[in-house]
């Protein structure tokens, strides 16, 4: 039985941070005359009041003895953060603080991280966003996968995770591996996996987000790494191997997240429309209308609209004699035109059954000059390692996650964690794969 075990204070208190207090600086003012008196502190609360059934902000408001003109500048200081007309039945308006019969703060909570703060100054009022303090800790769970994908036995504190979390921490590894591991396809009982969650947590104890910072992934005699590395470029958020070479590839293996194949390339395929055997220049997957269609790889779009019997499609050039091409779609996302630019993962259409097809489903197809190719032999190519300052901070922040990795065992037994054992044992081998 594997023994994981969870870390408190997670990879940020590795470096001496505790709390991330996650407050907004923004202030906003709206003023009825000329600046009066001073910021005063909140008092004794003298009311709650809830949104619904016919209560919106703007009646809460005149109920509290509001003129008309003062609630007109408080709703226009409300508009930049939430539409007060909107705002949700249930939700929260506080009124703190009694200065002549009129509240002095007025807190409109607007979610469960933020509440939209309203100050008097006399005859002035200011708005500004209160964020909730989180703490960070970090969870590290080991798995393994009994038949497919969302069938995983969990081992450690992974009684800690919701179920939705345990959800989203299958899809993280899924799109962290897309490049190296076709996770609908490639995935078998037995592959087995490690992977270090940074969580940020709420004073009551509930989850604002997860992310995932370190991970290792087993598969047949494949070992895989990945760790997080926010400080490759300016907006940039990648994993990189234990190498410090990326693990993003020029091509997504799939284009859609959620989906099964039901057709593979097959040069002598048996038609189920025309009853005949034809070639099958592409991979069918198999997926409810309306899922969404991404680009496997950054490139500008040459065709979209009907093509004959793929119906509604999109095909795009890439470079180096390669272009891809998305059939029977139910949509063209907006902004995908002839002649636009896509960056690898976005969204460019919704699965549909446009042209000639039985049901929904996406044909994908990859051209190489011109000519149809079996998508599942690209090659994976991927970016050069890092190098200079950008490596020695990988390699700092890569030491700290691994040690909260190598905290956990590997769970179970048998012939594939007998395998990464042993890989494990020979540095040389990891990442052969």
């Amino acid at each position: 039985m594997a023994v994981v075990l969870i870390l408190a204070g997670g990879l940020a208190s590795l470096r001496g941070v505790g709390i991330e207090p996650a407050a907004d600086s923004v202030a906003r003012e709206h003023s009825d005359g000329p600046t009066a008196g001073s910021d005063a502190a909140d008092g004794v609360r003298l009311d709650v009041s809830q949104l619904g059934s016919g209560r919106t902000l703007q009646a809460v408001l005149r109920e509290r003895g509001f003129g008309p003109l003062v609630v007109q500048n408080l709703l226009d200081l409300v508009r930049p953060y939430a539409n007060p007309g909107a705002l949700g039945a249930g939700a929260e308006v506080r009124f703190d603080g009694d200065v002549g019969g009129l509240p002095r703060t007025i807190a409109i909570v607007l979610d469960q991280d933020r509440a939209l703060r309203l100050r008097s100054h006399g005859a002035r009022w200011s708005a500004s966003i209160d964020s909730v303090p989180v703490g960070l800790d970090t969870v590290v769970v080991a798995g393994v996968m009994t038949s497919g994908m969302f069938t995983t036995d969990l081992f450690g504190e992974a009684e800690r995770l919701t179920p939705d979390e345990v959800g989203a921490l299958i899809l993280s590894l899924s799109r962290v591996f897309a490049w190296q591991v076709d996770f609908f396809r490639d995935v078998r009982a037995g592959d087995a996996f490690r992977v270090a969650l940074e969580r940020t947590i709420r004073p009551d104890g509930t989850v604002r987000g997860s992310r995932l910072i370190a991970g290792e992934f087993s598969t047949g005699a494949r070992h895989l790494t990945a760790f997080r590395f926010a400080d490759a470029g300016p907006g940039a958020d990648v994993y990189y191997d234990r190498d410090s070479r990326p693990l993003r590839g020029a091509f997504l293996r799939a284009p859609l997240e959620l989906v099964r194949v039901t057709s593979g390339f097959d040069a002598r395929r048996f038609h189920p429309v025309l009853e005949r055997r034809r070639p099958h220049t592409g991979v069918d997957y198999g997926a409810p209308q309306g899922t969404p269609v991404r680009a496997t790889s950054a490139g500008r779009v040459v065709r979209a609209g009907w093509l004959g019997e793929y119906g509604q499609a999109i095909e795009i050039r890439h470079g180096g004699g390669l272009a891809t091409r998305y059939g029977h779609l139910s949509q063209i996302a907006t902004g995908i035109t002839r002649g636009s630019r896509v960056e690898q993962g976005q969204l460019i259409g919704r699965v549909g059954a446009t042209g000639l097809a039985t049901g929904p489903h996406l044909h994908y197809e990859l051209l190489r000059d011109g000519r149809p190719a079996d998508p599942a032999g690209l090659a994976e190519e991927r970016g050069a390692a890092l190098a200079g300052e950008p490596l020695a901070a990988f390699e700092y922040r890569r030491d700290l996650a691994a040690e909260i990795l190598e905290r956990a065992e590997w769970p179970g037994s048998g012939p594939d964690v007998a395998n990464v054992e042993s890989q494990l044992a020979d540095p040389e081998s990891r990442d052969r794969g």
